[in-house]
C-alpha cells in the first residue's frame, strides 16, 4: 500500500465520512464495507466528465431485469488514492472502483488484495478480448480489468480562450505550435490584459499530471522512450536534453510571469475554473478539458479552442507514442457482488454504444475510436481526436513481451523525488539544478529497476533488462503483438 501522510489521512477521513451525502446515482446508503451490500453497488472514481453517461447507464442499469441500483462517488483524481487507501483500511472499499491516486503497478495492487477477478460474459470477452495484456489486465489467465480508452491520446494538449486571443491581435485558427511562438502568444495576451488577464494557467499543484505531460512533451521534442526510458536500449535518460528543454521552456514562462500567480498549488479543477473564467488565455491539459470544462461553464463552448503538443522548433512532425491503455474499472476484492458488478460492465461498458457514450462527454479518446466523428462532441475536440490518429502511435509494453515482469512491478518501490516533484520545484524556485535532479532520478530509477530485477529472479520469475529493450522499434510507427516475439 501506498503511503498515507496524518494530513492526507484525517482529509480522505472526511471524504469517506461525506461519501453518503455526495451524488449517487440509482439508490441511497453507505458505502463500502465489501460494497453496498444486497441487491446493489458502489462505485467510486476519478472520471468527471463520464458522470452523465454514467448516471444514463445507472439508471437503465437500476431497472432492466436483474439489475441494481448503483451509488456513484466521483472524487478528484489528485483526492482518489487516499480516499481509496482509507477505505481499504477499514474494510470500506467500494464495489467498483478506478485506481487514480494508487501509485502503484495494477500487478502490486493485484498481489497486495485490492481486487478480484471479473466473470465477463462470453460477448463482452469478444468485445475486449484484442485489448487484454496479462499483467496488464490478467493476472493468472483472469480477467481483471479491460480498457475503455484508445492509446490514441496524449494529456499535453493547448487549450485556449479563443475571445482572449483574438483581442490580442491574434488568429485563433492558428494557434502556437513552438516554445517560441507560443511565449510570444502569451506576452501579447497579457500586454492586452490590462493587468486582469494572464497568458497562462497549469495545475502545478499535480505532481503526477505534471509528470504526464512532461513525458509527452519530451515525446514531441524527439525523445525516443517513455516516462523516461529509451526504446532502443532501455536506459533511463530523464536527464537527456529533450526532458531538460521542455522544463526550462516552462520555467520561461513562470520567469516572464505570464503564469497566473498562485497557480503553484493549484489542482486541475481549480485552475480549469479559472481559466474558464478569463484569468488566463492558455491552459495545457488532457482531451477531457472540454467534457469538465463546458459541463461546469456551458457558455465556454463559443470561446474554446484547441492547439496540437508544443514542439521546439517550427516544421517539426508532431509524435508521440502511448503504451496500451490500461484497465479502467476494478472490483475490489471485499465485494460480495462480484456478478451483478460484472453484470453491469459486461452489458453496458464493454459496448461499441458506450464508446460513443464517452465521445460525446468529450472524455479521453474511446477505445473505439472511430465513432468520434459521429459523436455530439465540440467541434474542437473532433478536431484534437484527428491529430491525434495522425500522431499518436502505439508504443511497446515490457510486460507484454514478458508476463513475468509483473513481479518486477510488485518488487518495485516508488523514487523519490519524482519527475512531477522536480518539475513542480523547477517552477517554485525550490529545484535549482534540474539537471543534477534529473540525472539523479534516472540513476536513482536504474537502481531501483535493479533491485526489482533481482527480487523477481530471487522468486522465480524469468526477467532481465533485455526485457526493456526494443531493437526493432521505429519512430512513427505502431509497435504490434508479432513484434515482441522478433526483437
Amino acid at each position: 500500500m501506498t503511503a498515507m501522510t496524518r494530513r492526507g489521512f484525517l482529509a480522505a477521513a472526511g471524504a469517506l465520512t461525506a461519501v453518503a451525502a455526495t451524488s449517487a446515482c440509482g439508490g441511497s446508503g453507505g458505502a463500502g464495507g465489501g460494497g453496498a451490500g444486497g441487491n446493489s453497488l458502489t462505485w467510486w472514481d476519478h472520471q468527471n466528465q463520464l458522470q452523465s453517461a454514467k448516471k444514463e447507464i445507472f439508471a437503465q442499469f437500476a431497472k432492466s431485469p436483474g439489475g441494481a441500483p448503483v451509488q456513484y462517488t466521483y472524487y478528484n483524481p489528485a483526492k482518489l488514492g487516499q480516499a481509496l487507501q482509507l477505505a481499504k483500511q477499514s474494510n470500506q472499499l467500494p464495489d467498483l472502483r478506478s485506481n487514480a491516486g494508487l501509485t502503484l503497478p495494477a500487478a502490486a495492487l493485484v498481489a497486495a488484495g485490492w481486487s478480484q477477478p471479473l466473470e465477463l460474459s462470453a460477448q463482452a470477452k469478444a468485445r475486449v478480448q484484442d485489448s487484454l495484456i496479462e499483467g496488464l489486465h490478467m493476472f493468472d489467465g483472469k480477467i481483471y480489468a479491460f480498457p475503455i480508452f484508445s492509446h490514441q491520446t496524449y494529456s499535453a494538449v493547448t487549450w485556449f480562450n479563443k475571445e482572449l486571443v483574438a483581442r490580442a491581435g491574434l488568429d485563433p485558427e492558428a494557434p502556437p505550435k513552438t516554445y517560441d511562438e507560443f511565449r510570444a502568444a502569451a506576452r501579447a495576451v497579457q500586454s492586452k490584459g490590462g493587468g486582469q488577464t494572464y497568458g497562462w494557467v497549469w495545475n502545478i499543484g499535480m505532481p503526477i499530471r505534471l509528470a504526464e505531460q512532461v513525458n509527452d512533451l519530451a515525446q514531441a521534442a524527439g525523445f525516443a522512450g517513455a516516462a523516461g526510458v529509451r526504446y532502443d536500449n532501455g536506459q533511463f535518460a530523464f536527464h537527456s536534453d529533450e526532458y531538460l528543454d521542455v522544463i526550462e521552456f516552462l520555467v520561461s514562462l513562470s520567469r516572464d510571469k505570464v503564469l497566473v500567480p498562485g497557480a503553484n498549488s493549484w489542482l486541475d479543477d481549480v485552475a480549469r475554473a479559472r481559466w474558464t473564467a478569463g484569468i488566463a488565455a492558455y491552459y495545457f491539459d488532457g482531451p477531457w478539458c472540454p467534457g469538465v470544462a463546458l459541463k461546469a461553464t456551458p457558455g465556454f463552448a463559443d470561446k474554446l479552442g484547441v492547439g496540437p503538443i508544443l514542439t521546439p522548433e517550427a516544421g517539426t512532425e508532431v509524435a508521440t507514442y502511448h503504451a496500451p491503455q490500461p484497465g479502467d474499472y476494478w472490483l475490489s476484492s471485499t465485494s460480495k457482488n462480484a456478478a451483478l458488478a460484472s453484470k453491469l460492465l459486461s452489458e453496458h461498458f464493454t459496448t461499441e454504444e458506450y464508446s460513443r457514450r464517452v465521445a460525446d462527454t468529450m472524455s479521453q479518446p474511446p477505445r473505439d475510436i472511430s465513432v468520434v466523428d459521429r459523436s455530439q462532441a465540440h467541434p474542437a475536440y473532433k478536431k484534437l481526436i484527428g491529430w491525434f490518429k495522425e500522431s499518436v502511435f502505439l508504443a511497446p509494453e515490457p510486460i507484454a513481451g514478458n508476463k513475468d515482469l509483473q513481479q518486477v512491478q510488485i518488487a518495485t518501490k516508488p523514487v523519490n523525488p519524482t519527475l512531477g516533484d522536480i518539475v513542480q520545484g523547477a517552477l517554485t524556485g525550490d529545484v535549482t539544478d534540474v539537471r543534477a535532479a534529473l540525472t539523479k532520478l534516472s540513476s536513482d530509477s536504474a537502481a531501483m529497476r535493479d533491485a526489482a530485477i533481482a527480487a523477481a529472479k530471487a522468486k522465480g520469475a524469468q526477467v532481465s533488462l533485455d526485457d526493456y529493450v526494443f531493437p526493432n522499434w521505429k519512430p512513427r510507427t505502431d509497435y504490434t503483438k508479432p513484434m515482441y516475439a522478433e526483437r
